[in-house]
């Protein structure tokens, strides 16, 4: 019988403190040790939006990450409307999201997206990654990628991210609906070649099953890509070669 692989790190995890997850924290933490992940951050959702507005107990979330030993993350999604209150500083990663997406979803909707989630970025520093950046793409008909005329505004937030020193997510969820993660192969090339380098990876996975998923297969990119190193957490954040 082969040796389980070991998995880095899935740090986009969904439990019951998620409105569209059922998963115990036991059972998470069972299911990644199951698969040989080494490292996993739970990120629930914090959101707020309107339309999808979702809020938690900030103090007994900590309280039971840290009764697992767990550091405590989230999934901050922001429309940049609706007031900011929540204390970021509790969290030990914070994952900022942006959720709004126009419908018919076409290159017009994922320009406004982009604008939307730049004039988040340049008002709120307090987070440690940026998730899914192409995150409308799921849910484009024919799963469009972002047009080339729109990297000039793509490779302002990708500067923004590099410049404060933030962290890129590449969210494996995708690999299995069209064979790229968030964001694309394209985008991880551009955010090289501007001299980003800091990485986490995360399943976003809403269900057991789910975690892990396309974990691996996103490492193999990144490799491809030249990246050499992600980023995970301890009690500090360090690179972990790939």
């Amino acid at each position: 019988m082969s040796a389980k692989k070991t998995i880095i790190a899935d740090y986009h995890i969904h439990s019951r403190f998620s409105p569209d997850s059922e998963s115990e924290i036991e059972d998470i933490i069972e299911t990644a040790s199951e698969k040989g992940i080494r490292y996993i951050i739970i990120t629930d959702h914090y959101e707020l939006a309107d339309q999808h507005a979702n809020t938690i107990n900030v103090d007994l979330y900590r309280n039971v990450m840290e009764k697992y030993s767990l550091p405590v993350g989230v999934e901050l999604g922001w429309d940049g409307i609706k007031e900011l209150n929540i204390d970021t500083k509790k969290f030990d990663y914070v994952l900022l999201s942006h959720h709004y997406v126009e419908e018919p979803i076409t290159q017009e909707s994922y320009k406004n997206y982009l604008f939307r989630l730049l004039d988040i970025m340049q008002r709120f520093d307090e987070y440690h990654a940026l998730a899914h950046l192409d995150f409308p793409r799921r849910y484009h008909r024919t799963k469009e990628p972002f047009s080339v005329e729109l990297y000039d505004l793509i490779s302002e937030i990708l500067k923004l991210v590099i410049k404060n020193g933030k962290m890129l997510e590449v969210n494996t969820a995708t690999i299995e609906l069209y064979g790229e993660p968030h964001p694309s192969v394209e985008i991880l090339k551009l955010y090289k070649s501007l001299g980003g380098r800091n990485i986490t990876i995360g399943s976003d996975a809403h269900s057991l099953e789910q975690i892990g998923r396309g974990i691996e297969k996103g490492i193999e990119i990144l490799k491809e890509l030249g990246y050499n190193n992600i980023l995970v957490f301890d009690t500090e954040w360090r690179e972990v070669r790939i």
